[in-house]
């Protein structure tokens, strides 16, 4: 009987730490801005070529359900990225297309060793057009050519520069919120003074 006891108390307690997770989890996601990383986060591959990418689970809901305006922030100075230039205009046909799936209306990435170069992707609210800018080619953002790819945080002025200029949206530290899988992502958001939540949290949530 005692034994039985045991498991049954660890059982709800097991029960009652997801929950709590969870409500930390939403409270967090109550942002009116939220950042997301792409590969290992929203999508299932660590390689951007990856034909065969998934959407991760809850990425979907969790994006459809919160009331905020959703971004994506894609490119890191890992190892592996910083080995070869990526084809922007195969990131932005796989970009687009996932912006057709979700409901994401900014996208950034890099695709270039070092950081030298960020690419825009704007869907606009009323017509859903998509419009293509080259943020590295723009005189306002020249001093952050080689600092576009995270944990530098050149995307992330631009994104601030996009959200108020295009939607209207103040990207401060009260309403905004990085998801993310790697310590590039966190520090990113750390330096830029937002909040981080691993995206563990979000494929993992019940």
């Amino acid at each position: 009987m005692n034994l039985f006891r045991i498991f049954y108390c660890l059982f709800l307690f097991k029960i009652v730490s997801l929950s709590g997770q969870n409500d930390e989890v939403s409270r967090m996601l109550n942002k009116e801005i939220i950042i997301w990383d792409n590969d290992g986060t929203i999508m299932g591959s660590k390689n951007p070529n990856d034909p065969n990418k998934i959407i991760l689970p809850n990425i979907q809901n969790v994006m459809s359900s919160t009331k905020a305006i959703h971004v994506l922030c894609s490119g890191c100075k890992t190892p592996e990225s910083e080995l070869q230039n990526f084809d922007p205009q195969n990131i932005i046909k796989r970009i687009t297309a996932l912006m057709s799936q979700l409901p994401i209306q900014v996208a950034t990435f890099s695709p270039t060793i070092g950081g030298i170069e960020c690419y825009v992707i704007i869907k606009k609210l009323k017509t859903n057009d998509i419009v293509i800018r080259k943020a590295h080619e723009e005189k306002r953002y020249q001093h952050l050519i080689g600092s576009f790819k995270k944990p530098e945080i050149g995307m992330f002025v631009v994104i601030q520069d996009i959200l108020k200029e295009e939607f209207g949206y103040s990207m401060n530290s009260n309403n905004s919120l990085m998801i993310g899988d790697t310590w590039h992502d966190e520090h990113a958001a750390l330096k830029k003074g937002i909040a981080f939540l691993d995206a563990t949290h979000i494929h993992n949530m019940k």
